[in-house]
C-alpha cells in the first residue's frame, strides 16, 4: 500500500491534469471536486455520510463508517476554449484519487488518502512591436498542488452512551499540501530577418509545501420512521505554505531552423517565500426520504480576497458556490435485479470563481449526473460521476470555456481491521 501511495504521488506531480486559460491565476483551477459519487451530486457532500462510503468533504462523516472502505478513481476532461475569433480543443486524463477509511471503535472513524487539489495547464500567445519588429509573447504554465490528508471523525457521546445523541459527530482533517508550479514567458522576435535579435525565456519555478486543517460537524435528526435530516458544516482554516521560488532568464539566438542558447542572463537561488491557502466554510443539509430518495443542498464560500496567496492584494476575489444533488435508489429490499440496486444521481451547481479579469468576475455553471453500480454479492460499487459545464464569457475580451469531465471510481468494502466477535 505504501508503495502504491508513493507511485501515485509521483504521478500526481508529473502529469498535467488541466487545460484552462484560467489556471494561469492563483494556484490554478481546482481539479478535485469530490469522489465520483459527490461529483454526480453537484459536488455536494458536507451533510452526507454512510456506513460504507468515504466522504472527503466533511471529516465528521468518517464517524459513521461501519466497514472498511477503499476508494480509487481516475478522471478525464475534454474542453473547448473560445473567444470571438478562435476555438481551441483540449483533452487530458489523470489519476483522480486514492483513499481508505475504517472504523476504529464504535465512536471513532479514521481515513487517509492522496488527491489532486489544483492544476495548472495553459498556453497563451500574443504579438507586440519592438523597434519596428514583431515580438511573439508566449506564456505557458504547468503543475499544480496535491493533498495528503488524515481525517478523524468522532461521535463523542457514544463513548458514554450509545443512545445519547447518536446522530452527532465532529471531525478534523490534517492536510499536507505540496506541489510544483512552473510559469514560463517566452519573447521571440519574428519576421524576415531576426538572426541579430536575442530571444528571452523567463522561467519562474515554485515548490510549495505546508499544512492546513479542515474541521467538520454533522448532526442527524429523525423526522419520522422514514425521513432523516442531516445538517452539515465544515470550516477550513487559513493554511500556510513555504514556497521555494526560483527565477531564471535565458537568451537565445533565433534562426530559421532552430534556436540556440547564448547565455543565462539571470538566475536566483531558491528563495523561501511564505504563501497562503484561503480560509473557507461550507454549510448544507441532506434529506433522506426512505431508502429511495436522498436530496442534498449546500453553500460554500472561499476567502480568496481576504486570505490572498502572497498576503497582499491581487486579482482574486472570494468564490461562492451553490450546489444540489438528488440520488434515487429503486429497490433496496429486492434480492435480485442489477438495475434495482443501482444508484442514480443528478445535480447542478452555480459558482462565482475567484478570477477577476477586465472588471469581470468569472462565473461557472454545470449540470452533473452519474450512477453507482453494485458489485455482485457485495456492498462495493463502481461509481461514475460526470460534469457538463461552462465557465467565463466571450464578452469584454475574455475567454469562454465549455468542458465535460468524467470520473470513474470504485469503492471496495470489507471488514479489514475489524475484530470478529463471538457471543
Amino acid at each position: 500500500m505504501l508503495i502504491f501511495f508513493a507511485f501515485f504521488n509521483h504521478l500526481a506531480q508529473a502529469q498535467n491534469i488541466t487545460n484552462s486559460i484560467y489556471s494561469r491565476y492563483g494556484y490554478g483551477t481546482e481539479v478535485f471536486k469530490g469522489f465520483a459519487q459527490n461529483i454526480a451530486l453537484g459536488g455536494t457532500g458536507v451533510a452526507q455520510k454512510g456506513p460504507w462510503h468515504l466522504n472527503y468533504n466533511n471529516p465528521a462523516s468518517i464517524a459513521a463508517l461501519r466497514l472498511t472502505a477503499f476508494n480509487a478513481g481516475m478522471s478525464g476532461n475534454y474542453s473547448q476554449q473560445l473567444n470571438t475569433t478562435d476555438t481551441i480543443s483540449n483533452k487530458s486524463g489523470s489519476f483522480g484519487y486514492l483513499a481508505m477509511g475504517f472504523p476504529v471503535t464504535k465512536w471513532w472513524g479514521l481515513s487517509f488518502g492522496i488527491l489532486p487539489y489544483t492544476g495548472v495547464g495553459y498556453k497563451v500567445t500574443d504579438t507586440t512591436k519592438f523597434n519596428n519588429q514583431k515580438v511573439e509573447n508566449t506564456y505557458r504554465g504547468s503543475g499544480g498542488l496535491n493533498k495528503l490528508y488524515l481525517a478523524n471523525g468522532f461521535n463523542p457521546f457514544k463513548i458514554f452512551n450509545d443512545s445519547l445523541m447518536p446522530g452527532f459527530a465532529i471531525g478534523v482533517s490534517t492536510e499536507f499540501n505540496f506541489g510544483n508550479i512552473t510559469n514560463e514567458e517566452y519573447k521571440s522576435f519574428i519576421g524576415s530577418d531576426t538572426s541579430y535579435y536575442l530571444n528571452i525565456l523567463n522561467n519562474t519555478y515554485n515548490n510549495y509545501k505546508g499544512f492546513s486543517f479542515l474541521l467538520g460537524l454533522q448532526h442527524t435528526l429523525n423526522i419520522n420512521d422514514e425521513t432523516k435530516l442531516t445538517l452539515g458544516f465544515s470550516y477550513g482554516l487559513k493554511g500556510k505554505m513555504n514556497n521555494n521560488k526560483e527565477l531564471t532568464s535565458t537568451r537565445y539566438f533565433n534562426t530559421n531552423l532552430a534556436s540556440s542558447l547564448v547565455d543565462t542572463a539571470y538566475y536566483s537561488e531558491p528563495t523561501k517565500v511564505i504563501a497562503y491557502l484561503p480560509s473557507q466554510y461550507t454549510l448544507g443539509f441532506n434529506l433522506q426520504m426512505g431508502a429511495k430518495f436522498n436530496y442534498s443542498m449546500e453553500y460554500k464560500l472561499v476567502n480568496w480576497a481576504k486570505d490572498s496567496i502572497s498576503g497582499s492584494l491581487n486579482n482574486l476575489k472570494d468564490s461562492r458556490t451553490i450546489s444540489a444533488g438528488l440520488q434515487y435508489f429503486p429497490n433496496s429490499s429486492s434480492p435480485d435485479g442489477f438495475l434495482k440496486h443501482t444508484y442514480y444521481r443528478f445535480g447542478f451547481k452555480n459558482a462565482t470563481l475567484p478570477y477577476y479579469l477586465n472588471n469581470t468576475q468569472i462565473n461557472e455553471q454545470a449540470i452533473t449526473f452519474g450512477a453507482g453500480f453494485p458489485l455482485r454479492k457485495a456492498v462495493s460499487t463502481v461509481n461514475i460521476g460526470m460534469e457538463l459545464g461552462r465557465r467565463g464569457t466571450t464578452l469584454y475580451n475574455l475567454v469562454k470555456q465549455n468542458y465535460f469531465m468524467v470520473n470513474v471510481g470504485f469503492t471496495i468494502n470489507d471488514r479489514w481491521f475489524i475484530k470478529t466477535r463471538y457471543d
